[in-house]
């Protein structure tokens, strides 16, 4: 089962956002500051405090820890999670899978939670890719992340062990046996791990491009079953240091994977990479869905469609069309 619904109230820059989701392809656009990636961390905070994992701990304090090391707030106080306003504030989040729901309240008081749903006792299992690569940083950075208080959120600390789990055995079935193929001669080679140190091809990962490794990272995930049918990956910013001529292609991958049944919710700022998506709307890959969020004097609010003309209000776009009317304007006055 898919996520089928995200609402946010009063939770950061959000006043009230019913962000219906889609099982293939979610697109989160908007300016900087519109709430796009705590939107989705604050899904794959719930949804991994969810899963109990053998914790003697109350879902309450699960998602009480959780929230707190993956938004790191000042001292840990989540309370500072709801939207800023005068007096008393809570913020509130619910989300549903099929027919059952978790949602809770957060108090800015006490930085306490309330139950309010609990009947979602198996999540689908998340994948979340930060916008910053983890291969690189890999080496040594899970025992860091243990022993010391590092100012990197807790998405990095679980990208880098998806990334350790070791290879399945024999090959992955299709579609993601050719999706992993894809990825792996783009990159320039399988993405192995010896040691504390991964490498791409025969090279460490450190000599390896930026946006080389980025799509290591999603090949390797796909060798180890970290990202498979049934489960849901979240990427920030995808197309981040890729070069132009990559970009379509991994927009295509990206629908490849979603039609090999893992939902997906990506935050985007680039005009190639949802343009490509644009254009296998129509297509046999999985349904595509775009969120506009757009601040305003009460809050960030968030539209949707199932194609991406049908945005009320597309920045990236309005961006390259005033963009390409300046070159005009520029080339007529010569």
């Amino acid at each position: 089962m898919h996520v089928s619904r995200l609402t946010l109230k009063d939770f950061g820059a959000f006043a009230s956002a019913d962000i219906e989701l889609g099982p293939g392809v979610n697109v989160f656009l908007g300016a900087n500051a519109t709430g796009k990636t705590h939107a989705m961390k604050a899904l794959y905070a719930s949804l991994r405090a969810a899963e109990s994992n053998g914790s003697a701990l109350p879902l309450r304090a699960r998602l009480k820890e959780k929230l707190a090391r993956v938004f790191l707030p000042a001292d840990a106080q989540i309370g500072r999670l709801t939207r800023r306003k005068a007096g008393q504030r809570q913020g509130a989040v619910r989300i549903v899978v099929g027919e059952v729901e978790l949602a809770y309240t957060i108090y800015s008081r006490d930085s306490s939670i309330r139950m309010r749903r609990k009947s979602l006792v198996d999540p689908p299992e998340t994948i979340f890719l930060p916008a910053r690569e983890l291969l690189a940083m890999y080496e040594g950075f899970a025992a860091a992340y243990r022993q010391r208080e590092l100012s990197f959120d807790e998405t990095y600390y679980d990208g880098c062990i998806a990334l350790s789990a070791a290879a399945l055995r024999g090959a992955r079935p299709e579609p993601l046996a050719s999706i992993q193929h894809r990825l792996e001669k783009l990159q320039g080679g399988k993405a192995k791990q010896r040691g504390e140190r991964f490498y791409v091809g025969q090279l460490e990962a450190h000599l390896v491009a930026e946006g080389h490794r980025q799509l290591a990272v999603l090949s390797r995930l796909i060798a180890n079953g970290g990202v498979q049918p049934g489960r849901l990956l979240f990427w920030d910013e995808p197309e981040a240091n890729l070069n132009p001529q990559l970009i379509g292609e991994l927009a295509e991958i990206v629908a490849e994977i979603a039609t090999a049944g893992v939902q997906v919710i990506c935050a985007s700022h680039d005009y190639l990479f949802t343009q490509t998506l644009s254009l296998l709307e129509q297509t046999d890959h999985a349904p595509i869905r775009y969120f506009a969020f757009l601040r305003g004097p009460g809050g960030v609010t968030v539209s949707a469609a199932d194609a991406l003309g049908e945005l009320p209000e597309n920045l990236i776009r309005t961006a390259f069309l005033r963009h390409f009317d300046h070159r005009r304007q520029a080339l007529d006055s010569v």
